[in-house]
């Protein structure tokens, strides 16, 4: 009789193992690719988060992984707002590497949202062109800091929300405010971007 016992206790507990498994296993296959891209991305600025990494250094890496995964040409010039006609052609190179170094400066500033152990994903919805993703970034602790993506396609950030703040919103605003205040001098805004820590 005891045997029995076992064996259906047995049978019951290995059951829900395999429940288990199984529904991991369709919530990891149930994210969409806009979802998996997000969370390869977010999984990357978690590990460069953790790298231990100076100011400078985390400014340059995050940088490229801002090149990789952004058209930083694109958000710098929608940034400009009503002066984006009167970015001087000569100076287009250096504006997109400029703008790619601040864009960099805000991932540091935010760094500690990001030291993480994992980023899982809440929820996704299309928003015209496109897709919002929900994430959380989850700490040992058992605390949890929210991320927000704005996703282009299949794979391309448009934008990023960080404690409520989204990317796109503060560069224009710091653009065009130097921009106004100097009267459309693109040098003021330049001496703004190279500053990188203007966060």
């Amino acid at each position: 009789m005891s045997s029995t016992r076992f064996s259906r206790r047995g049978f019951l507990g290995l059951s829900a193992l395999l429940l288990t498994t199984a529904l991991a296993g369709r919530q990891a296959y149930a994210l969409t690719p806009v979802e998996q891209y997000v969370t390869s991305v977010g999984t990357s600025v978690i590990k460069l988060a953790n790298s231990g990494a100076g100011k400078a250094a985390l400014r340059q890496r995050f940088s490229s992984l801002i090149n990789q995964h952004t058209n930083v040409r694109s958000v710098g010039l929608v940034a400009l707002g009503p002066y984006r006609k009167d970015l001087p052609p000569t100076m287009a190179g250096e504006f997109v590497k400029l703008v790619s170094f601040y864009m960099a400066a805000f991932f540091v500033y935010y760094i500690d949202e990001f030291q993480g152990s994992d980023i899982e994903i809440e929820s996704s919805a299309k928003q015209g062109n496109s897709t919002i993703v929900h994430s959380v970034v989850r700490f040992t602790n058992g605390s949890t800091s929210q991320i927000r993506w704005r996703i282009l396609g299949a794979g391309q950030i448009s934008d990023i929300n960080v404690r409520g703040v989204w990317l796109s919103l503060q560069l224009k605003k710091r653009f065009t405010d130097v921009l106004k205040r100097s009267k459309g001098d693109f040098n003021a805004l330049f001496d703004e971007l190279k500053s990188a820590e203007g966060w």
